[in-house]
């Protein structure tokens, strides 16, 4: 399996259960997907997680973040050329995508990551990860 990167809202809304993102959090906690991540990336998980208003437990917190780091690919930042990108806090996400084979980021916010695309990075939405990774 290669990994691929997932926005936090996609992360977010798969672990309280919506749609094609739960699909695609399901499959990696059932190992049959495998995630990228760079230390911003899960500090970024870590930090969201902890907002009241999704209700997750602190010891499901933890263990999300534990089967993260157990099971997901911690990938080495590529650098990402300064081009006109719509929010610079998503950039984390462009250079774990970066580092991976696939180069791929599912996202609901396709605007944010369109300029990645012009380096080799696929925007995925939630349904399209599915039908292309968990065939």
């Amino acid at each position: 399996m290669k990994p691929v990167v997932l926005d936090t809202c996609i992360f977010i809304s798969g672990l309280i259960g919506h749609g094609a993102s739960a699909a695609l959090v399901d499959g990696f906690f059932a190992n049959r997907l495998s995630l990228a991540y760079t230390l911003e990336i899960l500090a970024e998980y870590a930090e969201v997680t902890e907002r009241p208003k999704f209700r997750i437990e602190p010891a499901e917190r933890a263990a999300i973040l534990a089967k993260l780091r157990a099971s997901a690919v911690l990938v080495r930042c590529c650098p990402v050329p300064g081009l006109d990108w719509p929010d610079p806090k998503d950039l984390p996400f462009v250079a774990g995508a970066l580092a991976t084979e696939l180069k791929i980021i599912v996202t609901l916010n396709y605007r944010d990551f369109r300029p990645a695309e012009s380096l080799g990075v696929k925007i995925l939405s939630p349904s399209q990860a599915v039908n292309l990774l968990q065939r």
